[in-house]
């Protein structure tokens, strides 16, 4: 049984959350996010805590209490000219640092320099910000990808567990897995999979996560091509929406496709697409709330 079966979908249905990624990490990251959420095609969005702009998203989420709000995740701070610091004293979890005192910038660096009892506080930290913030967290997720890394996907799973929220993982084909470099990552997932499902706890069909790579000029038509290729089960779909902004035009070379993301989803033309494909959608929200009351089926 998929998950779209257990939260009460038929066996071929197709499910999508759609998923706005790096929501407070700008001024202009949150007016997209908030547009496209609110009156646009996405459906769910990601916050990150030690981002700058997340008090912003931080009241607008506690202003939109039905809005589906989750927490980003994040040991790592990718950018140039712009940072963030870890929540945890440095004194104490060292690890989490870089050299100039901010989140290491690539996925390898925080894998060779975070420790997972580090990786744990830091990210429970994040979590319980925003639970302080009054966010009424829907699920967990992960910047980069760095936390589903064999280092850390422990401590992320067991997250997911305590605070009872779902998380953004899925059933990886092994193949897949092989060809792409992760095949090392097999011999963790899958007892992590197997402490989720005996927690009957949903774990996604599937994701769609290569918007970014696209030029914004193709962007429609992929989007248009992944929607109407998914398959059956709950899939999550991510963006990184922002407005037109100088200040993330300075930061980021993907600043553009950022911009075509959400000119894509701030208004309701995807959703209409959906509906001609028969796809349907739902929220993070809705999935919690069912696993939370045990009305998910086994």
């Amino acid at each position: 049984m998929n998950l779209a079966e257990r939260l009460g979908h038929a066996a071929d249905d197709r499910v999508l959350i759609l998923n706005a990624d790096d929501v407070g990490s700008s001024h202009a990251s949150n007016l997209a996010a908030f547009e496209c959420v609110e009156h646009g095609s996405l459906t769910s969005a990601s916050l990150l805590v030690p981002a700058p702009w997340f008090p912003e998203a931080a009241v607008f989420a506690r202003e939109h209490p039905d809005a589906d709000f989750g927490v980003h995740l994040t040991l790592t701070c990718e950018y140039a000219g712009y940072r963030w610091r870890p929540l945890s004293d440095r004194l104490t979890s060292p690890g989490l640092y870089d050299g100039e005192g901010y989140q290491w910038r690539t996925m390898a660096e925080a894998q060779a320099h975070v420790s997972a009892e580090e990786a744990e506080g830091e990210l429970r930290a994040q979590i319980d910000a925003a639970i302080a913030a009054d966010v009424d967290v829907t699920h967990i997720d992960t910047h980069m990808g760095t936390v589903l890394m064999p280092e850390f996907l422990e401590v992320y799973v067991s997250l997911a567990l305590a605070y009872k929220v779902p998380l953004f993982i899925y059933r990886a084909d092994p193949e897949r897995l092989r060809r792409t470099g992760l095949g090392d990552l097999l011999a963790v997932l899958t007892p992590q999979l197997e402490r989720l499902d005996a927690a009957g706890f949903p774990v996604l069909d599937g994701i769609l996560t290569k918007t970014s790579d696209q030029p914004p000029d193709k962007k429609e038509t992929y989007v248009r091509e992944l929607f109407a290729n998914l398959r059956p089960g709950l899939s999550h779909f991510l963006v990184h929406p922002t407005t037109l902004s100088a200040e993330v035009s300075a930061t980021t070379a993907s600043a553009a496709s950022r911009v075509a993301d959400y000119e894509l989803f701030r208004d309701r033309r995807m959703a209409a697409l959906m509906d001609e494909l028969g796809i349907k959608t739902t929220t993070y929200r809705e999935l919690r709330d069912a696993y939370r009351a045990g009305n998910l089926r086994a």
